[in-house]
């Protein structure tokens, strides 16, 4: 799959999980202490992580952050089923979590693959031109051992 689905795929999964956190937290958690301003920090984070994935010089660094907000995301929930997160136990498997667990899940996959998709792109590349001018990487090595 090409790079260019994979940005705005993860921007989307990201968006998804913004509106889910901001209509919990209008509904069940924003009388919950700490869980509640967690949830609109997590929309915020989604927010500027879109806003990153808009850029290219940004790109692999938001999408960076969106892997890591999502995967934070998920990580608190499965803590909130057993021990609880910040005195906030979650109980049941309610519809608006599976969507969550959907979009955060999206977010990590989609936005991994497109930041493996560039690595591996980046190396061709670097291999390639190596290939294609042997001399001036022997003469680059050269300079970077103390040869002239």
């Amino acid at each position: 799959m090409r790079t260019n689905l994979l940005w705005p795929a993860g921007a989307l999964a990201l968006a998804g999980e913004a509106v889910v956190h901001i209509q919990q937290y209008s509904a069940l958690f924003h009388e919950v202490r700490w869980i509640g301003p967690l949830f609109l920090a997590n929309a915020v984070a989604c927010a500027a992580a879109i806003a990153g994935l808009a850029f290219r010089r940004t790109r692999a660094v938001a999408a960076l952050a969106g892997v890591a907000i999502s995967a934070v995301a998920l990580a608190s929930l499965i803590v909130s089923y057993g021990q609880g997160l910040f005195g906030w136990q979650e109980a049941g498997f309610r519809p608006i979590v599976e969507l969550t667990v959907i979009f955060e899940f999206a977010a990590v996959v989609l936005l991994s693959a497109a930041l493996a998709a560039v690595i591996t792109t980046t190396a061709r590349a670097v291999t390639a031109a190596r290939v294609a001018n042997p001399v001036r990487e022997v003469r680059a090595r050269s300079r970077s051992h103390g040869g002239s």
